[in-house]
């Protein structure tokens, strides 16, 4: 019996072992190779943060500098650009896109005052640093609140194989984002909230109700929390609720909200949104909108995955875990029984 323990015991502590390199295999393989550090200037006015959180004047020009670290084994090329700070649709404040739709209310972008030739490209040779600089300048006009972005870098690689056939083609691998807030006062702007369209949509595949919400207003909105429910038109009865917290919206800029509908399959028909918001600084917005599904907008939806769909892998090493503890108490028993059967055999003689 003590055998076939050591026997369990040993391809256990293989198969832990082996699962322990595959996962160090696969950390060391995403490892970037790189990365990103800042040199705040003097009028950095938060000294507590590593992005560029700036004081600034009108007519104000200035360099910001970046330091990116090449710790990799060989030369790395990199993209190096400023984004707009945007609201994605999961309520978080997102510097990745570069050509993003703006909201109307925005005056004062943040490629309006890098300027429009704020992309360029850099190499950093192996195991070394490199400092880049943009330059910003800022309106002749004092503005209110704060201009929010990012810059971005982006490693560029080569790859080898197309550029045979058709040329050297670059493709994004990874990308860093150091924050930039520029503003003229110290005084943050209160931020606003109003409900645009309330329709039915979908994301990823998945049935939405998908209400437009809009901060106006150059003022970051931090610890957002909504809570929604739709109805029918002229009930009480809810159809469908959410509850979502920890969200933002970054300045002059919109979002769809979504609403799954998860295991309900809504109808044509009218219906009313109920939404409740609330953010840090005890900001409150209350909305009741109206809207219709159309039997169109079901068509459109007709035969779409409406939940989304298990994961069943925790379950499938859950299975196995099950089977090879079977397996050992099998094991044990036979080796028992046999023990057993070796016992009275050497009675009887």
């Amino acid at each position: 019996m003590k055998r076939w323990l050591r026997i369990l015991v040993t391809l256990g502590t293989l198969l832990v072992t082996f699962g322990w390199l595959q996962a160090t295999k696969t950390a060391h393989a995403e490892s970037v190779g790189y990365s990103v550090s800042t040199i705040t200037p003097k009028n950095q006015d938060d000294k507590q943060v590593t992005y560029f959180a700036l004081r600034v004047k009108p007519n104000q020009q200035q360099k910001l500098t970046i330091v990116i670290h090449n710790s990799s084994k060989s030369a790395k090329k990199f993209q190096v650009g400023v984004n707009q700070a945007m609201t994605n649709t999961n309520g978080v404040i997102d510097y990745s896109q570069a050509n993003p739709k703006l909201d109307s209310s925005l005056k004062v972008g943040i490629k309006d005052v890098f300027g429009k030739n704020n992309t360029q490209k850099v190499t950093v040779k192996a195991k070394s640093a490199k400092k880049v600089s943009l330059s910003y300048k800022m309106p002749a006009k004092k503005i209110d609140g704060m201009i929010l972005g990012g810059i971005y870098v982006k490693e560029l690689k080569t790859n080898k194989a197309s550029s045979k056939k058709n040329g050297v083609t670059i493709s994004n691998a990874f990308a860093y984002v150091v924050g930039v807030r520029l503003r003229e006062s110290g005084i943050d702007v209160a931020p606003d909230m109003r409900l645009h369209t309330v329709k039915a949509g979908q994301i990823n595949g998945l049935n939405q109700i998908q209400a437009n919400l809009q901060n106006p207003r150059p003022g970051l909105m931090k610890a957002l929390k909504i809570e929604s429910k739709v109805t029918k038109q002229g009930s009480s009865k809810s159809v469908l609720t959410q509850t979502k917290e920890n969200m933002a919206m970054a300045p002059n800029t919109n979002f769809n909200y979504s609403i799954p509908w998860g295991d309900t399959q809504l109808k044509a028909g009218d219906y009313t949104l109920t939404l409740d918001a609330y953010a840090k600084g005890g900001y409150h917005w209350h909305f009741v909108k109206n809207f219709t599904i159309t039997q169109k907008d079901i068509n459109s939806l007709k035969n779409r995955i409406n939940t989304p769909q298990k994961n069943y892998f925790w379950w499938f090493v859950a299975g196995g875990i099950i089977i090879v503890l079977l397996l050992a108490i099998i094991i044990y028993l036979l080796m028992k029984n046999r023990k057993k059967d070796d016992d009275d055999t050497e009675t009887t003689e």
